[in-house]
């Protein structure tokens, strides 16, 4: 048999059909001396049993199908598909597009928010839906999405952890190439996705530098070099010397920090692997005083996004910043009479 034949490798001394279909691999292993053609009878089989069906021209699924083959590109690819099935479920499939009205949105929206979905969760599901009409259709298009009403998010609460704290959390974890990474978010305050996507080139320890990617989640950011502070190039260190570059399971990542919470003396709970960022930009703005410096480190387009996260500061600065004009302008004092 050739070595190199569609959708079959070798494998474990033997040999290995598998297909992707719809996003799932189906595989199977098969002796040495099997015969090409009973491994594409299975493959076939494989195909014909999994193989989801194609919406109709015209239909909601269809336009689906659609937009997301225009935007293969993007970092949420994933994400959209994901949301953009929740919407099909609810919505239907087979109906037109057309037929979509702003009322049928708002039915879909409550119930989500009905059964307990948070109101960010539930946004960020009508955003997906309302990009893909853009798309589609061209921003300047009425369309029913824009016509519903978006739920309204509370306002956000101040995230950021004490870095004394933080270092407990570490102190917690066992050793492992996830600890080192963490320990590079508490210390840049990047978003777990973006730190997947840093490679050896982008690192310039002798001059204590990182470039960053373009960022295209929100107005979106261009690519910047920003400064390491000095806990950052140690962490990059060990980053490098594991050869942790490369994407990685955040979900897993997330659960080794919040269990490092539940070991620790005493336990910290209700916490948040991006609770780093927060914590950074916490850090940042209690330094520099300055949400613009604040931003730039956070790589977010506009300095508005930034306030959040530099909330559980904005205390602490503002009483220094009144104590030192109370200070400016204090009447002189009086000389005692000798």
């Amino acid at each position: 048999m050739p070595r190199r034949l569609k959708n079959i490798r070798p494998w474990k001394g033997g040999w290995q059909a598998y297909v992707e279909i719809a996003g799932k691999t189906y595989a199977k292993s098969y002796p040495l001396t099997t015969p090409v053609e009973e491994m594409r009878a299975w493959l076939k089989d494989q195909r014909d049993t999994y193989a989801v069906p194609k919406a109709a021209r015209g239909s909601f699924g269809a336009d689906i199908e659609e937009y997301l083959t225009r935007v293969t590109a993007l970092v949420t690819y994933t994400q959209r598909t994901k949301q953009l099935e929740l919407w099909k479920r609810a919505l239907g499939a087979d109906r037109p597009r057309r037929s979509i009205k702003a009322a049928d949105i708002d039915r879909v929206l409550q119930g989500w928010l009905v059964a307990g979905l948070a109101p960010g969760t539930v946004r960020k599901r009508r955003m997906v839906l309302l990009s893909m009409w853009n798309k589609l259709d061209g921003k300047e298009v009425p369309n029913p999405v824009r016509a519903s009403e978006a739920p309204r998010e509370p306002k956000p609460e101040a995230r950021g952890l004490p870095y004394d704290t933080i270092q407990r959390l570490i102190d917690a974890m066992p050793t492992s190439v996830t600890k080192i990474r963490i320990r590079v978010l508490a210390w840049t305050g990047l978003p777990p996705g973006m730190l997947g996507q840093v490679q050896p080139a982008d690192l310039n320890l002798t001059a204590e530098t990182l470039r960053v990617r373009p960022r295209r989640k929100g107005a979106g950011v261009e690519a910047r070099t920003l400064p390491l502070l000095p806990q950052a190039v140690e962490a990059f260190k060990a980053f490098h010397a594991a050869n942790a570059y490369g994407p990685f399971s955040v979900p897993t990542a997330n659960s080794i920090f919040k269990s490092a919470g539940r070991r620790a003396t005493p336990p910290i709970t209700g916490i948040s692997l991006y609770d780093l960022r927060h914590s950074f930009g916490t850090m940042l703005y209690r330094v520099t005083k300055d949400l613009a410096t604040v931003s730039r480190f956070l790589l977010h387009s506009t300095v508005a996004a930034t306030a959040r996260y530099a909330a559980g500061a904005m205390q602490d600065v503002d009483r220094a910043a009144a104590t030192l004009a109370g200070q400016l302008h204090a009447p002189p004092p009086v000389p005692e009479n000798k």
